[in-house]
């Protein structure tokens, strides 16, 4: 299939994000969107560049090949390694074929791999290319390693042999001399209220894909007054792959001709015509035929910034601080502006609230928490009701 010919900057920019992801789950670093961006080909690993020891370059080289469904024992790692490096011998491997993609789940950091097997990666790519079919150009914000972000960032656009452009690292001005009528721009919402407030407006016949977490109706009637020609947005997860979709906030989501309706979830019809029964991560209240809403959460996880995560484990992390007796966090919803974590906190008996301990708790919670997870806001009160 033409959509798992993959280019060589493609590859760097997998390796790239792979690599960043791998770094923040086993080893608390972080690392910037925009700097994650940057890093290309040239881009040293080791030595003079991002300076990753060879615990860590073992690590991220273990899950680059894992994600192709690639078993590599001898990875050969040097302080010397540019991303362009580790791409060159990651590509014989990949001219043997690709049976299965490895993805990890957005809600458990620590969970286990999600296996895909390569010919549903094709039936997910094939219904958002029928969807977004005729666009010029692919301009994408979403990072490509994700299961949502390989496929319409990098599958869909090889399969429509169309120019994908990676928009993660242009800055708003360079954004918007790049954008021309006819492309199709793949954001999440959150990256969508970036590119409402950078830019001055879409030129026409540009269409959005969106995806990761709820399209918030305020949100896209704003962009379309501001020029979006059309949006589609997209359900499911990194656990289902791609469920179903819809064009308005306010329609129900439709099921993609290879899912089925069922009582408690959906069935998907693979390639071979084998069904299998998945769950998905939300209640499905179903209307009539094919169409659903959703129902919340069965994990109760929230999404903030597209990422999941979970008010009660955060709270409980929070609480983890010696000065701290209790903690409840909660999800502020704001419209059009972005969802934030909110943190209520009771000290210890004898404590009193000041600076000092609001530093403490900060610290406390960029060690403890994914950049996601940390609340906005903090408030010191004396119960929880």
């Amino acid at each position: 299939m033409t959509a798992f010919t993959f280019t060589h900057d493609q590859l760097v920019a997998i390796t790239a994000c792979i690599t960043a992801d791998e770094l923040a789950r086993q080893f608390n670093h972080y690392t910037d969107s925009l700097t994650r961006a940057s890093w290309h080909g040239a881009t040293k690993i080791g030595i003079g560049g991002l300076g990753l020891t060879d615990e860590q370059m073992t690590f991220c080289l273990e899950r680059l090949y894992a994600f192709f469904g690639k078993e590599e024992e001898n990875f050969r790692a040097t302080p010397d390694d540019s991303f362009g490096d580790w791409v060159d011998r990651l590509m014989p491997f990949l001219a043997e074929g690709i049976r299965q993609f490895s993805f990890l789940p957005a809600v458990d950091i620590k969970g286990s791999a999600i296996i895909h097997p390569a010919d549903e990666l094709v039936q997910d790519t094939r219904a958002v290319a029928n969807l977004v079919q005729g666009r010029r150009r692919v301009i994408s914000m979403v990072a490509p390693h994700s299961l949502f972000g390989f496929v319409t960032s990098v599958l869909a656009p090889n399969l429509l042999d169309i120019e994908a452009i990676d928009g993660r690292a242009l800055f708003a001005k360079d954004f918007e001399n790049r954008l021309a009528p006819g492309d199709l721009v793949v954001a999440t919402p959150t990256l969508w209220r970036f590119l409402l407030k950078s830019l001055p407006g879409f030129p026409t016949n540009i269409v959005g894909l969106s995806f990761g977490e709820p399209m918030p109706g305020a949100l896209y009637s704003t962009l379309r007054e501001n020029g979006l020609a059309a949006m589609r947005e997209f359900y499911g997860s990194t656990e289902t792959g791609i469920l179903a979709w819809r064009e308005n906030p306010s329609d129900g989501f439709a099921l993609f001709d290879f899912w089925l309706r069922d009582d408690d979830g959906v069935i998907r019809v693979r390639p071979d015509g084998k069904k299998i029964s998945v769950q998905p991560m939300d209640k499905l209240i179903w209307g009539n035929g094919r169409s659903f809403t959703l129902g919340g959460r069965r994990d109760g996880a929230v999404q903030i910034g597209a990422v999941n995560v979970f008010p009660k484990a955060i709270a409980k992390k929070i609480a983890a601080h010696p000065d701290i007796k209790n903690c409840e966090v909660s999800v502020s919803k704001r419209g059009a502006s972005l969802d934030r974590l909110i943190a209520k906190i009771i000290l210890e008996d004898g404590l009193l609230p000041d600076q000092t301990i609001a530093w403490k708790v900060d610290a406390w919670c960029r060690k403890k928490l994914r950049p996601p997870e940390r609340p906005r806001i903090y408030t010191f009160i004396d119960s929880l009701e």
